[in-house]
């Protein structure tokens, strides 16, 4: 009887030593798996902090550029509010002066003011080409 005890408790312990055994490596395949998976998921973390760091990049320079376009379209704006200024300013003078009336009163006086007036206009047109000549080959 004892002999029959003594194997049982072989038995017993040669099959809790098999489960045991089992657990260890299933808990030791389940664990290498755990790590393989960390170490994609870090790779993946690893490329997608490039990635945020590059549209980081990118925002910040769009951002900068639409600052620039914006300063620019105002400093557009503000230009062509003063020419719309001086427009208003010069058709001003022309309604309450009667041209033809003092051309043919003092002709000498109206042509040399005509003459004048026309050069600065040209004069300025021909800056204003060069300065867009300069700025579009950049």
């Amino acid at each position: 009887m004892f002999n029959t005890i003594s194997n049982v408790k072989m038995v017993v312990i040669g099959v809790a030593l098999t489960v045991a055994a089992l657990g260890g490596l299933s808990l030791y395949l389940y664990v290498d798996h755990l790590q393989d998976e960390l170490q994609e998921q870090l790779m993946v973390n690893t490329a997608n902090q490039v990635k945020i760091e590059t549209q980081d990049r990118t925002i910040d320079r769009i951002q900068k550029d639409f600052k620039k376009q914006t300063d620019s379209l105002n400093t557009v704006i503000k230009r062509n509010n003063e020419i719309r200024a001086e427009i208003a300013r010069y058709l001003e003078i022309f309604k309450k002066h009667d041209l033809t009336k003092l051309a043919a009163a003092k002709p000498g006086l109206i042509e040399n003011r005509v003459n004048k007036a026309t050069k600065n206009v040209f004069d300025q047109i021909e800056t204003d080409s060069t300065f867009s000549d300069n700025t579009a080959s950049k």
